[in-house]
């Protein structure tokens, strides 16, 4: 990689870090103040799901400098780069293992997508509030594709997925370094 190349690398892999980052300022925010449901909550929410999910968007940049695809910042999606590593005649076990995580429907990434999907572009997501009992002062969301309720106070949930994201984001780059492609 050409010394310009390398800190065109180096700042996108801090740009997918400043994204998680951004999801954390927003779980934070909520896990520090008393939670009722209202604007400010279910803002901070929705963009915490739309940062959470950026990182995901960044660190497909990442993968386009790294495998020098050459894709317009613009232009990459996971079909573009898979097309273009495939015009290359290359594989990545990155983007392999990062489409695996999100196209499973009982995955965590595949839940944080779907609701951040469903948040952006539909309608806001569903939660019970709970008033009494052993969750008393809970509020658990609902999976908007099976419309079950999901069994955990929602920030403890998000702050699971963001030591997911964490963690992901570490597996992947850590295949890069140590071959790079499948």
């Amino acid at each position: 990689m050409s010394s310009e190349s390398q800190q065109q690398y180096s700042a996108a892999k801090s740009r997918t870090d400043a994204k998680l980052r951004y999801a954390i300022v927003h779980l934070e925010e909520l896990c520090n103040r008393e939670r009722r449901g209202d604007d400010f909550d279910r803002a901070h929410q929705e963009s915490f799901l739309f940062h959470l999910f950026g990182v995901r968007d960044a660190y497909l940049q990442e993968l386009n400098l790294f495998h020098g695809c050459g894709i317009e910042t613009a232009n990459v999606t996971k079909w573009t780069l898979e097309q273009e590593l495939k015009n290359k005649g290359m594989q990545s076990a990155a983007l392999a293992r990062l489409s695996q995580v999100e196209d499973d429907q009982e995955s965590w990434l595949g839940c944080a997508k779907e609701m951040r999907n469903h948040s952006m572009h539909r309608d806001n997501i569903p939660r019970i509030h709970y008033l009494g009992g052993e969750h008393h002062g809970e509020q658990h969301l609902t999976d908007t594709r099976s419309a079950c309720v999901i069994k955990k106070d929602y920030p403890r949930l998000f702050e699971q997925w963001v030591n997911e994201m964490r963690s992901l984001i570490q597996e992947l780059r850590d295949s890069c370094e140590s071959g790079g492609t499948a």
